[in-house]
């Protein structure tokens, strides 16, 4: 906890990508490398011209095509590439699209979560494990927190909404507000702050450049995420690679 802490108080940016699945099921029923998909092409390429790191929180099952699809499908021969690139880690984001962590039971939540943990091993390995998690729906889960800490995971993202939490007390939420951080029940609570399709569609008015540092000059930090059915969309590519170029023009690090 202590490492997470020391890091929050260096300016830095995270950058991650929620709703994770598709790309991976392509990749393994089309028999191709993983940098051959546009996906992780995409990826790759912002990775190669602003050395960012970038989470992808994946949902454990989706129906393609009509049939049901799990990251039991996903293929273990594209382990060793992802460990040869670390910049890539993988976290659980829930269940599906239609089921957030908070509409389960704490055991249903574990069940799903060592479903999806388990198949992050196997074809991605433990080498490249998110330690910063942002579940499906803002979930909170905080009672989890020793099986998080289990699996390496140092923080939970919360919302980008004004609301931040639904769960917390009046004092968590103003130090989200305020610092972008907090703790509450042992677990360490990180605010996540613009999500890159709102700004492309209109929703976080002014300047880019005075957006990010709205930040930076009072958090010290930025966390911004997409969704990867955005990332179909170029308007979405281009702004993701406008915020990056900004970071890494001004010498932010990526966490």
């Amino acid at each position: 906890m202590n490492e997470t802490i020391n890091n929050l108080k260096k300016p830095f940016y995270h950058f991650s990508v929620d709703d994770v699945f598709n790309a991976l099921i392509e990749i393994s029923d089309r028999k191709i490398d993983v940098f051959e998909h546009p996906f992780f092409a995409f990826l790759k390429e912002l990775h190669d011209e602003f050395d960012t790191n970038i989470d992808l929180y994946v949902f454990f099952q989706r129906k393609i095509n009509g049939k049901l699809r799990t990251l039991r499908d996903v293929s273990g021969s594209i382990k060793q590439e992802l460990i040869n690139n670390p910049w890539i880690r993988f976290g659980p984001h829930g269940l599906d699209y239609y089921t957030p962590p908070y509409t389960q039971t704490l055991e249903e939540q574990v069940i799903v979560l060592d479903n999806i943990y388990r198949e992050i091993y196997r074809f991605a390995g433990k080498e490249n494990l998110s330690k910063w998690v942002r579940l499906h729906n803002f979930s909170e889960s905080y009672e989890l927190k020793d099986y998080f800490h289990e699996k390496g995971v140092e923080a939970i993202f919360t919302t980008d909404r004004e609301w931040i939490t639904t769960r917390m007390p009046e004092a968590t939420n103003e130090s989200l507000k305020l610092t972008g951080f907090a703790e509450y029940n042992g677990l360490m609570l990180i605010r996540s702050h613009i999500r890159v399709e709102n700004i492309v569609n209109g929703r976080t008015g002014g300047n880019l450049t005075k957006l990010i540092g709205s930040y930076l000059n009072t958090q010290n930090h930025l966390i911004f995420f997409t969704h990867d059915y955005e990332l179909a969309r170029e308007e979405v590519k281009e702004m993701t690679k406008k915020l990056l170029k900004e970071l890494h023009s001004a010498g932010i690090p990526s966490l």
